[in-house]
């Protein structure tokens, strides 16, 4: 039986969605959460993903904005309309992180579990990546799907100096779900808004 201090708390977890995909796949302690997988990109099977790709301009310097994407707390860069942050758990901590908890900062081993608020409130999606790699030298961050949800596949964030006081940031998806519908209607629209809503905070943040 788990220690009580390595259960989930409920009562610090706000979203229902996030409590649904919880319950449903049995995640009721860290050591249930230990155990989760993460599927990335697959380059032997590339036929079946589909690509998306999303350029923001930040006035900000190179190594400013790597350190705000590094150190911002993701309560405040998924936190807009349409994504929420849940709850974070550390492979590295082993332990869970919530809403109101302090933020150490950006490093591989990050699950992050986000509701998606979708068609104006009417439907709400829980969904979970992890930080798989954090690349100081070349300025990159790897993300990718945690199992048992709607898609698989890897996000990469890519920063480039643009001059001495802009930065480029490049936000590449590969991914697939095996639903048509789903890969080619909803996701390119929906996960553009939702990295958008990333992208902005960490901007409003850099260029302070």
């Amino acid at each position: 039986m788990a220690e009580i201090d390595s259960l989930v708390d409920w009562l610090r977890i706000r979203q229902k969605s996030v409590h649904r995909l919880f319950k449903k796949n049995k995640l009721h302690a860290l050591p249930h959460l230990s155990g989760l997988q993460s599927f990335c990109y697959d380059p032997d099977h590339s036929k079946k993903y589909h690509k998306h790709v999303k350029r923001f301009r930040i006035n900000a310097p190179l190594e400013k904005l790597w350190d705000t994407y590094k150190t911002i707390s993701p309560q405040d860069t998924w936190n807009g309309k349409m994504v929420s942050f849940g709850v974070m758990y550390s492979r590295n901590q082993n332990q869970l992180s919530y809403h109101d908890d302090h933020y150490k900062g950006l490093e591989a081993g990050q699950l992050i579990f986000l509701n998606l608020n979708l068609f104006a409130n009417k439907a709400h999606l829980a969904v979970g990546h992890e930080v798989v790699a954090v690349y100081d030298d070349l300025k990159h961050i790897k993300i990718c799907y945690v199992q048992n949800g709607a898609s698989v596949g890897t996000q990469l964030i890519q920063l480039k100096k643009v001059s001495e006081t802009e930065t480029e940031v490049i936000h590449e998806t590969w991914y697939t779900s095996g639903s048509w519908v789903r890969d080619k209607l909803l996701y390119p629209v929906f996960h553009a808004r939702a990295i958008t809503e990333f992208h902005t905070n960490v901007k409003r943040k850099a260029e302070l």
